[in-house]
């Protein structure tokens, strides 16, 4: 540490997802062009802010460069128009796949202490389900295809390499109201987005203390990362074994993955109680500290048998 990074009075905000929550949309639509926003966040307006903010995640503490990353934001803060919000996001900030949460919380409370935190979280199996196709994308251009069930089942056996390792929100929130304070951190459920986008876009824009009407505008009809088609995904999983790989790899490119209705997978009964068991007392926890309705936006409370979840599956 070699002293504070933003000049006396500054606001800042930080935006550490979680995924699937509308992250990219906010980033490349909202973010960036909202009047009261000096965005400092993905996708980055320099090749050095953008190593600065994946550094944050990716830097193993025996390597971390911490003077260099101070370096990088004091020069983007100081030249961001000093009246706007600054606004770091990125939410890999909150992902399994980044060095440990823990620590990336540490170090951006030391780069921004003070500042105010944004969460955006989803129900726990609709989560799972769009990491599935998400990852499956890829799985398919490779030829390895796999099955929901059985791609569930096989991450469950390492969970702390998995999504499955982020399914408690309550673990990782509560670090970041341990380090900036329960006051200033803020919770909004991306179910308000499908419900009514001008709540989601309100309880945003409030939490960042930013204009709402500019903030819904700029989100109004937008969607990056739209959902695989249920016609993309029969096709795959249907006939992709049987094509050869050559084929394969270049009609899963070109054939259009978006166009018609999204894919719709049902969760197996025993998946549904698997995750139950681990989020329900985290969310009964995180639904009472922040005065949420999780139950009526459809999350698991409660899980049948008494289990909690407490255990790591």
């Amino acid at each position: 540490m070699s002293g504070p990074i933003l000049a006396p009075g500054r606001r800042v905000a930080i935006h550490p997802g979680f995924v699937k929550t509308a992250t990219s949309t906010l980033q490349r639509h909202v973010f960036p062009h909202h009047p009261e926003i000096a965005f400092l966040g993905l996708p980055a307006p320099s090749a050095e802010l953008e190593w600065a903010i994946r550094h944050l995640c990716q830097g193993d503490s025996t390597c971390y460069k911490a003077e260099r990353v101070r370096t990088i934001f004091r020069e983007a803060a100081t030249a961001a128009p000093p009246e706007r919000l600054l606004l770091v996001s990125y939410e890999n900030f909150a992902l399994h796949e980044s060095k440990d949460r823990g620590l990336v919380a540490d170090r951006l409370a030391d780069l921004f202490p003070g500042a105010t935190i944004l969460f955006t979280i989803r129900r726990q199996e609709e989560l799972v389900v769009s990491w599935y196709l998400t990852k499956l994308r890829v799985l398919i251009k490779r030829k390895a295809w796999i099955p929901f069930e059985e791609w569930y089942w096989t991450e469950r056996r390492e969970p702390h390499r998995s999504i499955l390792d982020d399914l408690r929100y309550a673990v990782t929130i509560e670090a970041y109201c341990a380090r900036f304070g329960r006051e200033r951190v803020r919770v909004v459920p991306f179910e308000l987005l499908r419900r009514e986008p001008a709540a989601f876009a309100e309880a945003c824009a409030r939490a960042l203390g930013i204009a709402a009407e500019p903030f819904g505008r700029l989100m109004a009809g937008k969607r990056e990362n739209a959902a695989m088609s249920q016609a993309y995904y029969d096709f795959w999983r249907r006939f992709g074994h049987l094509l050869p790989r050559r084929l394969v790899r270049k009609w899963a490119r070109r054939m259009p993955m978006h166009e018609g209705p999204p894919a719709r997978i049902p969760v197996p009964d025993a998946i549904r109680l698997d995750i139950g068991r681990l989020v329900a007392e985290d969310n009964r926890r995180l639904a009472e500290l922040f005065g949420l309705d999780l139950a009526g936006l459809g999350y698991t409370l409660a899980f049948p048998g008494g289990s909690t979840g407490a255990e790591t599956p």
